[in-house]
């Protein structure tokens, strides 16, 4: 029960003739709401009394032992007219009249659907009729894990899904709103790769890149249009199984539509390849060449790239490098150099027979290494890879293999290990008897095969050599 002391300055005027005063008050209140008032009465015959003009609306009761003290209480939605009397002197009868308005919460209105996406937060303004109807309000959503709210209307969303908000009056009278939360849909997807072009076996790892970053599903399902080119995993890593083309594609899985493709371009693994070396400044060392096929290969051509203070050694006006295999009978090599540390090399067939690592064909190119090359890694490549094959009978196709790296490591020289390889051993004497004899041995550093310093490599310093096996 409400209890409100009511001031009678409150909509006061005043009805004044020789036999009687009247005051009176206008007052609203809520069914089952009660309210206190002190009349203005003064004086008179005690106990005061109350003329109701509709008991039904409103009731009036004494409170207290002064007789100006009254609870009115709101029975039901009306209009009721409560006349409070008492005689303050003869023949004059003092009245306080209270037009007592009574309302009711009849209803309350919010909308019945409501659309969010999840992280959005929205308030609803609940609309209560009767007019003058108050009412304190409890908020309740059927399901907490899709939306929240607060004792003020607020909702918060927490999830997927549909969730009913229930607002109640005092009086049980209600309204609910049916609050959808649907997902943050992709807007926009790209992939780290357009294009691609791979050999038979390699690899290569697409990504997705989703927008906006709230996305609430940022998973995609990945697809090959043709598997027997490319096939590709859950995580986007493609592999090349076969020559051809086909897309890859990246699709969304929350139904926003959004995808992107890469188109994948196999080639067989028609390949040259370089392998690790080691050498010590100042030395000279061999550079295998290698060939990867699966096609007939008539000739190829490629341009090795070196680091500063390596060269291609020279024999008199020719680069130093050989063919091996089968390929010495079958193809010859021409070879320039374009300009410092940039050497062309094309592999030409001398009759109609193909080159095949089947036969062990391949070449060595042989190197120098600068006296002064500081010790540490380097690279080496084979770039711009021009392979001409025979599909069927006499058609020839030109194929454009990826460039190929390798390590080289320079090491501090070793005095007496001619041929690099990290110890002395007979080798080395082998090496440097081949090397007095002008046999120019494949890998030979001069600086520390001049043992004894005096500028020339001879039988002495082979000697020494000799000696330092020996413990000596």
């Amino acid at each position: 029960m409400k209890k409100l002391i009511i001031p009678l300055l409150v909509c006061i005027f005043s009805l004044q003739t020789s036999a009687q005063q009247a005051t009176q008050v206008n007052l609203t209140i809520q069914v089952g709401e009660s309210v206190d008032i002190i009349t203005s009465l003064r004086g008179g015959v005690w106990p005061q009394t109350c003329v109701n003009s509709d008991s039904q609306v409103a009731s009036a009761s004494k409170k207290g032992t002064n007789g100006r003290e009254w609870t009115i209480s709101g029975l039901k939605s009306g209009l009721a007219t409560l006349s409070f009397q008492s005689v303050s002197g003869p023949n004059t009868t003092t009245h306080d009249i209270y037009v007592v308005s009574v309302v009711e919460v009849k209803s309350i209105t919010i909308p019945s659907n409501l659309s969010l996406i999840l992280g959005e937060e929205y308030t609803l303004s609940p609309v209560i009729t009767d007019n003058g109807a108050v009412t304190s309000l409890t908020w309740q959503s059927s399901n907490t894990f899709v939306a929240q709210v607060n004792s003020e209307g607020r909702i918060t969303t927490t999830g997927i899904g549909t969730t009913t908000i229930t607002c109640t009056a005092h009086n049980g009278v209600s309204a609910q709103c049916v609050v959808t939360v649907n997902p943050v849909l992709i807007t926009n997807l790209t992939l780290n790769e357009v294009e691609t072009e791979l050999t038979v076996g390699e690899k290569t790892q697409l990504e997705a890149t989703i927008t906006p970053d709230n996305a609430t599903d940022k998973s995609v399902t990945w697809t090959s249009t043709n598997e027997n080119v490319a096939v590709v995993d859950e995580n986007g890593l493609v592999t090349a199984v076969g020559s051809g083309s086909c897309m890859i594609k990246a699709t969304a899985n929350d139904g926003s539509g959004k995808s992107a493709s890469c188109l994948v371009t196999v080639e067989k693994n028609n390949k040259l390849t370089v392998t690790d070396m080691t050498q010590c400044s100042g030395g000279r060392g061999v550079l295998n060449v290698l060939l990867s096929d699966e096609e007939t290969i008539m000739g190829f051509q490629f341009d090795l790239q070196l680091p500063e203070g390596v060269t291609v050694a020279e024999n008199g006006s020719n680069l130093m490098a050989q063919l091996t295999g089968n390929a010495v009978n079958t193809h010859s090599i021409s070879s320039s150099k374009i300009s410092d540390g940039l050497y062309r090399f094309v592999v030409t067939p001398q009759g109609s027979r193909a080159i095949s690592n089947a036969n062990g064909d391949g070449m060595t190119i042989t190197i120098d290494v600068a006296d002064d090359m500081a010790t540490g890694t380097y690279t080496m490549t084979i770039k711009d890879i021009e392979m001409t094959v025979r599909r069927t009978g006499n058609v020839f196709v030109d194929i454009h293999p990826k460039n190929s790296t390798a390590t080289l490591t320079i090491t501090e020289a070793v005095m007496g290990d001619v041929n690099g390889d990290g110890r002395v051993s007979v080798t080395d004497v082998i090496s440097m008897n081949s090397y007095i004899l002008e046999e120019e041995p494949a890998q030979f550093i001069r600086k520390v095969a001049d043992l004894n310093g005096d500028g020339k490599v001879t039988i002495t310093d082979m000697v020494q050599v000799i000696d330092i096996i020996l413990g000596r």
